[in-house]
């Protein structure tokens, strides 16, 4: 079993947004020396309780701090960017750290203002045109655009080797199934639509073929992303994930509801309506419980999918109770 982390970058009670980047570097250390293979930041745009809205800036800090452990852009939500200027971002930090960064390529809603804050042309209605700037990006990576690509005669950094190494973000079987096309790593979420990781797992697993791409791969890559909140007990853990569980219940709300911070126990059990008991379904949306069950859940997960490395996030803002979970589990899974 490999362990990696996904970093949300929450802000610690009482803290700010410069303590939180603070606070991710010393835990990119801490985890690197307990075995992890992966510390990956994600994007979001427009959260208050979270301070990651460049993590292409953020990941040459990280790497920088650490010697060993891989370090991701996890990911960049292409829908809103320049394949090019993405590409320029990634092979720059390639030649600072080469062999130990990671791109994450996923497309999300950052929500209706910040999407517009976002986009070069306001006015104008975005293309749905995912596919092709996945393959611009990655044919960039490499140095390598078809002859008939529009930009073939551009390269980037032309001295530097391929990479770094891409990764498709996949909820859907679509995703899943265009990374196996183009022969790059699945980073499979299990936790936006959990029941679906199952059927992404092995439509991969079935139609992956060696990338034609420089940057790719010749033979598959996977790991799956999971919500773990370990507690000492169930009871425990279960207290631990009422703050998320309630934030994401405010951002499903048709209205958005935009949370300022994670909020305590209390108002998290208003906001629920109750105490949520950790979920009994074979893929749940929360790993909730103690080593036992979540080793367990994780094991069951491997047998049904192949896959032995998961990428864990837990939302959790007290780091001294992060730090603990990540050296509970090191221990059990013999990082």
């Amino acid at each position: 079993m490999r362990l990696s982390l996904l970093d949300p970058l929450v802000l610690p009670k009482g803290g700010t947004s410069g303590d939180a980047l603070r606070t991710a570097i010393a835990m990119a250390q801490a985890v690197e020396k307990l075995g992890f293979a992966r510390h990956w930041i994600v994007e979001h745009h427009d959260v208050a309780f979270e301070a990651n809205p460049a993590p292409e800036v953020f990941a040459a800090a990280l790497a920088n701090a650490t010697s060993r452990i891989r370090i991701g852009v996890g990911g960049v939500l292409l829908n809103h960017y320049s394949p090019y200027k993405v590409a320029e971002a990634m092979r720059t930090l390639n030649a600072l750290y080469p062999g130990r960064i990671d791109v994450g390529i996923g497309r999300a809603t950052a929500g209706p203002l910040a999407d517009r804050a976002l986009q070069p042309l306001r006015g104008a209605a975005e293309p749905d045109d995912h596919g092709a700037r996945v393959e611009e990006l990655i044919g960039w990576l490499g140095n390598d655009q078809p002859e008939s690509a529009p930009f073939h005669s551009i390269k980037i950094m032309r001295d530097e080797p391929a990479g770094p190494l891409p990764w498709i973000l996949a909820v859907s079987e679509e995703s899943a199934a265009r990374a196996a096309s183009l022969g790059l790593g699945l980073a499979c979420s299990a936790f936006h639509k959990p029941e679906q990781a199952p059927h992404a797992a092995a439509i991969y697993k079935a139609g992956f073929r060696p990338s034609r791409y420089a940057a790719g791969l010749q033979a598959p890559q996977s790991f799956i992303a999971v919500r773990i909140i370990l507690g000492e007990t169930q009871e425990e853990a279960e207290r631990f994930a009422m703050p998320v569980r309630a934030v994401f219940r405010q951002r499903r709300k048709p209205e958005r509801i935009m949370v300022p911070q994670l909020p305590s126990l209390d108002e998290a059990i208003e906001i629920m309506g109750g105490m949520v008991r950790a979920d009994d379904t074979p893929w749940p949306m929360f790993i909730v419980g103690t080593l036992e069950r979540v080793r367990a859940t994780l094991a069951r997960m491997t047998e049904e999918t192949g896959i032995v490395e998961f990428m864990i996030q837990d939302f959790l803002d007290d780091p001294a109770i992060r730090l603990r979970n990540y050296e509970i589990l090191a221990k059990a899974f013999a990082l």
